[in-house]
């Protein structure tokens, strides 16, 4: 398997591609461009399923939309049609235009702040992701969360000759090395009339784990947070801004107070963060989602994130079918332990807010486990 901007050929594939060409019978997958990105999605075929350690449980009705969107859809049953009267029904009564869009921007973290309830967007966004090549292996209203699949940027590849001048036909021949997800979460703004949209990047790259370079194995990689404004920028458009105006909201965000400097105290057991609870509570969020934590449930009201953690390598290689691309690289480990499920509680402390592991149940841990999930959020808070 090729690494990062490597590409393979041989004789008997250049003769089976340019056949292909030749009679015009070439399978691609579907790709949609943009500046910077070019991406098609990980797998051909059916959908992927969400993982069963990773399934969403349906408790709170914070976000629901009527008709239970919350199941994962494919882009695949986009092409071929397979909308209920329902799903088609909301489609063409989505408003072209949504008012008072603007990016907010805090530090280095931005995200979209609409003057729309999430209801009115969540069909919307679902459709931006299937129609810039991803499939969604997650859309759970109730926790106001969608996740992409693991999918390739070809932009990266270099554009060489035979690239140019041949094209999509020996695209397969080409890997860049590394694969994409985003996360999307719906927040309520504080006055529980707009949605805070938050976009976060994982990626994962491929490198060689043995000493003659026979064998490659996947590890996580550092997120590109230009990815993030740049899908932030297509989802304004595609709610309705022109390019200019998006981009002009990009380049001219709402600027909040900078952040302040997070500390481990108790011996580890809590996170205090300098700010009150409103900016906590973005923060842990963005925190917990771009850590690779799958929320079960959050409850602002409660102040507390139930959560589901498997690390983004686990993930990949759970995401994918055993016969697949990814299933023959890594193969099956049915003795893989499964994820456990904590809760991430928020404690209003004046100007400050503290952050501490406990059980579902409430009960606080005071466990390697519960240091090390504290560590993970300071990390990305920071």
């Amino acid at each position: 398997m090729n690494l990062s901007n490597h590409w393979r050929l041989s004789a008997l594939a250049i003769a089976l591609s340019a056949g292909a060409f030749l009679s015009g019978c070439s399978s691609l997958n579907t790709v949609v461009q943009g500046k910077g990105v070019d991406y098609e999605s990980a797998k051909q075929g059916n959908p992927l399923e969400v993982p069963p350690d990773l399934t969403q449980l349906a408790r709170q009705e914070q976000y629901v939309v009527p008709g239970s969107p919350n199941a994962p859809v494919s882009a695949l049953a986009y092409d071929k049609g397979v909308q209920t009267a329902e799903q088609v029904a909301k489609t063409n009564t989505v408003l072209p235009q949504y008012p008072g869009m603007r990016i907010d921007q805090a530090g280095g973290q931005r995200w979209l702040v609409v003057d729309s309830s999430p209801d009115q967007l969540w069909e919307k966004v679902k459709g931006f992701w299937q129609e810039n090549g991803f499939y969604l292996t997650q859309a759970d209203a109730t926790t106001g969360v969608m996740e992409t699949d693991w999918a390739e940027n070809r932009a990266k590849l270099p554009q060489d000759f035979i690239r140019k001048y041949l094209g999509k036909v020996f695209d397969s021949l080409y890997d860049t090395g590394t694969r994409d997800r985003f996360r999307t979460v719906f927040e309520r703004t504080p006055d529980g009339k707009g949605t805070q949209i938050y976009i976060t990047h994982q990626t994962m790259k491929e490198v060689y784990n043995s000493n003659d370079k026979s064998t490659t194995a996947w590890e996580p990689a550092t997120p590109d947070p230009g990815l993030n404004t740049i899908f932030l920028r297509k989802l304004m458009v595609t709610l309705g801004l022109s390019e200019e105006a998006a981009k002009q909201r990009i380049e001219n965000p709402v600027q909040l107070a900078q952040p302040v400097a997070s500390k481990l105290v108790d011996d580890g057991l809590a996170l205090q963060l300098q700010d009150g609870f409103e900016t906590a509570w973005r923060k842990v969020s963005l925190a917990i989602n771009t850590a690779g934590f799958t929320v079960i449930e959050r409850n602002r009201a409660e102040g507390r994130f139930d959560v589901r953690y498997i690390s983004a390598e686990a993930a990949l290689k759970a995401s994918q079918d055993s016969t697949g691309f990814f299933g023959k690289l890594f193969g099956k480990k049915e003795s893989e332990p499964k994820p456990a499920d904590y809760r991430i509680a928020l404690q209003n402390a004046g100007t400050q807010t503290v952050v501490t592991v406990q059980t579902l149940e409430g009960k606080p841990l005071q466990t390697d486990d519960a240091r090390k999930i504290l560590q993970i959020l300071q990390q990305q808070i920071q």
